[in-house]
């Protein structure tokens, strides 16, 4: 994947159990522990296909998601209906020879992805890596 402000991603390695990963992921009430653009996260019920929340990011309004793809213990998807687009969480995890390989991918979508891309993309592509570093050091520290 090309790189750009409209879809982009980082990948952290982290010393610890695919289960206690996958776990940590899907603990929604704890998001803002690691992302540093959340003030708060909130699902309305199990974590699973179909299941909707809410984010509330640190600048901007209160976002709703929804889950739409999700396979337990390697990866899930967030979409997020935004007024001219949606944007796309991507998050895999996958056990490597001694490691567990986390990537989190973004992408904005729609007829003007371009404009959100760079209103918002460029300041999530500047933090991705913090963020994926700090989760790595919670998790490690479980």
């Amino acid at each position: 994947m090309k790189q750009s402000n409209t879809h982009f991603s980082f990948t952290v390695s982290i010393n610890s159990s695919l289960e206690i990963v996958w776990e940590t992921l899907i603990d929604v009430s704890t998001w803002h522990h690691w992302d540093t653009e959340l003030i708060e996260a909130k699902l309305n019920e199990t974590f699973k296909v179909g299941a909707k929340g809410t984010m509330t990011p640190k600048k901007g309004p209160q976002l709703k998601f929804y889950i739409s793809e999700m396979t337990p213990l390697k990866s899930y998807t967030l979409n997020t209906i935004l007024p001219v687009g949606e944007l796309i969480i991507k998050r895999n995890i996958k056990r490597t020879a001694e490691q567990i390989e986390f990537t989190d991918e973004i992408q904005f979508t729609g007829f003007l992805k371009t404009i959100l891309g760079f209103m918002l993309g460029g300041q999530f592509r500047k933090v991705l890596p913090n963020v994926l570093n700090k989760f790595k050091v919670i998790v490690e520290n479980k």
